[in-house]
């Protein structure tokens, strides 16, 4: 699958989404469900930025119960269902522990009657979800037994049990993304990555398309479009200005930052830690706020680290002093966990829009401002909507939301939106389990067969694309140094997955980077398997390694 540039000119649109991120993608593959013609245009990788640097979760709504936010609780929930409806190999539920202390607000008595809330409000979180592995089940208090026996290091003192929730965990954030891309490119949208949107081109206070520039091969050009939708998640409002829609960006952006940690300090189970910080739009508190571990990929999750930031997103950074403030602030929870810089495998930071932000104490809003913006009605601009999405977990309803008025700017009858109910690439089979038996039958001889977990994971029912190149070439049925990944699936990527840069292939198709430092070796190998595929010199091949291990932070541990 390559980049459409052929089919973005010559033609008229009738929407042009830019922004390959999570909104972006399943905006394009709606509107493209629904019988339009669609552009996708990201200026990166498809969930290369904000989209692949979270803690990983799809929120279920308990969240929202603290700040009795009871539409967002149901709305939560309904679209935690339909993601592990749509995507099934991708995301699963993950239980997550809320110890309790004592017998007042931190206490089981108080988490169980919110819980009792919760399981009401949530009543058809399962409602269509025919794999009893991706069923969720009801929040639960558990005893303090039960807590000692998941988690023996704990701290007792004064510990009464645990509130366990569910949430979703998504295994492979950026693969999540390219499913929906290459989805929505299957039901006819033209899609590019590493397409810079530059500009609206506006004509009689109408948008009429974008100009845009090849961030690869340097040529610039024009997409014509009836519509456009603005899915650019950071870049959003730089955009408006650029293009002289807005006279100056005024939304602040929370960078939340989170760690992948080299250690799995927690097994099956994501436990929270409680922090000497506060929310202070809570209307009901336990006294702080949480920061969770979480296991994810034999590793450790651990976020989220808040802080508001002005400025441009291109100058997004992490510097070592405030990792290792955050460090520090998790190993003052817990201090048991002996936990080191040493630890760090890998810093991930997004940026998300906000209603408002204090820089003195860090606390962020999220808010409840709009989520679908007519930009005819703020600023003057027919043909213009923008969609804006913090979460995972809302951007299909943000979609859903954004192509419904795109119709009517059009003025067609609105068609139905189908993707709550509707898989995605990769998604064609009942249950899970029986899936990976049937990865582990097929896979080749040479291919160890404890990989089918992994690859049923990764790639679903689509795994048959990559073990072909397996059977076809034995050689690279053999996992690249001791990263589990198959060669096969770096050159299946670099084939057949808009691959265009190493960093693609690393971070986002096969996730090998994502963990943390693959290696000096593994890296090595996987910008051969790239080079080789898509003609590269040893200079470009040279360059790509250089700024891969730019990515991977403090790897002189």
């Amino acid at each position: 699958m390559a980049r459409a540039l052929a089919a973005l000119a010559g033609r008229e649109f009738d929407v042009l989404v830019v922004g390959g991120g999570i909104t972006g993608a399943i905006t394009a593959w709606d509107a493209a469900q629904r019988g339009l013609s669609v552009a996708l245009l990201e200026r990166g990788d498809f969930g290369g930025a904000t989209s692949a640097e979270s803690l990983k979760v799809v929120h279920g709504g308990v969240r929202y119960l603290q700040h009795l936010d009871i539409v967002r609780v149901r709305e939560s929930s309904r679209e935690r269902r339909a993601l592990l409806r749509m995507a099934p190999h991708l995301v699963h539920p993950m239980p997550f522990v809320v110890p309790t202390y004592g017998h007042g607000m931190r206490g089981p008595e108080i988490l169980g009657a919110a819980f009792i809330l919760l399981n009401g409000l949530t009543a058809d979180r399962n409602r269509g979800l025919t794999d009893p592995a991706r069923r969720v089940p009801a929040a639960r208090i558990v005893s303090r037994a039960r807590v000692l026996e998941w988690f023996p290091n704990i701290n007792q003192e004064g510990l009464t049990g645990a509130g366990v929730f569910y949430d979703g965990q998504m295994f492979n954030p950026p693969r999540l993304v390219w499913a929906m891309v290459r989805t929505a490119a299957r039901a006819g949208a033209a899609v590019a990555n590493y397409c810079d949107v530059t500009a609206f081109m506006l004509q009689g206070g109408r948008v009429t398309g974008v100009r845009a520039e090849d961030r690869l091969g340097g040529d610039k050009f024009e997409v014509r479009a009836r519509t456009v939708i603005n899915a650019a998640g950071p870049y959003a409002e730089a955009l408006l200005v650029r293009s002289g829609v807005r006279a100056e960006r005024s939304v602040p952006f929370s960078r939340d930052m989170a760690l992948v940690l080299k250690r799995q300090l927690v097994n099956g189970r994501a436990l929270a830690l409680q922090t000497r910080y506060r929310d202070p739009s809570a209307v009901l508190t336990r006294g702080a706020r949480h920061l969770f571990l979480v296991p994810w990929r034999g590793k450790t999750l651990v976020g989220v680290n808040s802080l508001v930031w002005r400025d441009e997103p291109d100058n997004l950074r992490v510097t070592e002093a405030e990792v290792s403030a955050f460090v520090a602030e998790i190993a003052e929870a817990d201090p048991r966990l002996g936990l080191t810089m040493d630890d760090v495998g890998l810093v991930m930071a997004g940026l998300l829009p906000v209603e408002k932000g204090d820089e003195q104490t860090g606390d962020v809003s999220f808010g409840k401002r709009p989520l679908v913006v007519d930009n005819a009605k703020t600023d003057g601009v027919q043909g213009l909507v923008s969609a804006i999405s913090n979460r995972y977990t809302v951007a299909r309803g943000v979609a859903e939301l954004a192509v419904d008025l795109v119709y009517r700017k059009l003025g067609r009858e609105v068609r139905a939106c189908r993707t709550e109910i509707t898989r995605i690439h990769g998604a064609d089979f009942f249950r899970f389990a029986d899936l990976v038996r049937e990865v582990a039958d097929a896979l080749p001889p040479a291919v160890d067969r404890s990989m089918a977990d992994r690859l049923a994971r990764d790639h679903g029912s689509a795994y048959s694309e990559v073990l072909r190149l397996a059977r076809e070439r034995p050689e690279l049925g053999v996992p690249v140094g001791g990263t589990g990944i198959l060669r096969a699936e770096v050159v299946h990527a670099a084939r057949s997955e808009m691959v265009c840069k190493l960093s693609d292939a690393v971070f986002g198709r096969t996730g090998i980077a994502t963990v943390g430092d693959p290696g000096a070796a593994e890296l090595e190998e996987c910008a051969d398997l790239v080079a080789a595929q898509l003609g590269w010199d040893a200079a470009r091949r040279a360059s790509e390694l250089r700024e891969v291990r730019d990515r991977i932070p403090f790897r002189r541990r």
